[in-house]
Parts: structure tokens; sequence; C-alpha cells
């Protein structure tokens, strides 16, 4: 069970990182800003790569301005109930966790920024019970590893 989580991230980090870069290079001679929800709408196979990944997933993936967002939903991940997410030592070690994930979470933001040419993209992870946010952090390219 600990492992399922971390590898379909992984996955679905790495998937979509490269999804962004296929798509092409923003236009940089466009008079208006574009966000990554505006990018992302321009090209329906963003949305289609998204939602194949996500087949049978505990995880939802939103793309909303300039935010990616990660959900991990604890109360479809098998062996949860909703006293074991909800208990302390689990949500510490669920921020512990997404402490140390800098690296990963800013550098997908930094890499879709280069790719794209979007300034300010965010990486939002959130793990929920149901539709209750137990813990969430936010990260930017200042996060990436250098």
């Amino acid at each position: 069970m600990k492992k399922r989580v971390p590898f379909t991230l992984l996955t679905l980090l790495a998937a979509l990182a490269l999804l962004l870069s296929a798509c092409g290079m923003f236009d940089q001679s466009s008079a208006e800003p574009v966000t990554l929800e505006e990018y992302a709408a321009g090209d329906p196979e963003i949305q289609e790569a998204i939602d194949s990944a996500l087949t049978d997933s505990s995880v939802r993936i939103e793309i909303s301005g300039n935010d990616i967002i990660y959900t991990f939903d604890l109360s479809i991940i098998e062996g949860y109930t909703e006293d074991v997410a909800k208990d302390e030592a689990i949500i510490s070690a669920l921020e512990s966790t997404l402490d140390g994930a800098g690296a990963t979470y800013g550098g997908l933001a930094k890499n879709i920024e280069s790719r794209t040419g979007i300034e300010g993209v965010r990486t939002i992870v959130n793990y929920s019970w149901e539709d209750e946010i137990l813990v969430t952090h936010t990260y930017t390219s200042a996060d990436a590893a250098s």
C-alpha cells in the first residue's frame, strides 16, 4: 500500500510533464498572457492524457489558472479508513512527505514553465478524505532542486 501512491504519483507527474512538453511551446508573440489552464484547454490531448492516466487511480488532477492540483483521496485507497486517514500520526507523516517533496513538485512546475513559457506555475498537492482536505502543500519552481 505504501508504495502504490508514490509510484502512481511519479507516473502521473512524468506523464503530465511529457504531455505538456510534447504539445508545443507557448506562443511568445501573443499579446495576452496565457495561463496553464488556457494552454491545456487549447489542446484536447492534454485532458485526454490526464483522463487516461487517472483510470482506476486514487488521484484527481485539475488545472486551474496556473495551478496543477493533485488530490489524493485516501477514502479510495485500499487499507485506509476514515479513522486511520485522520489519525495525527498519519497526518504528520503525510506532511513530512510533502515537506521533503519540493524537488519533485517544484521540478514539475519549473519544467512546465520552461516548456510552455508560462510563469508562475504552481503544483498543489492535497491529501483528502472524500471532499475534506487533510493535508495540502504548494510548490513553485523555486522549490526545484538547483
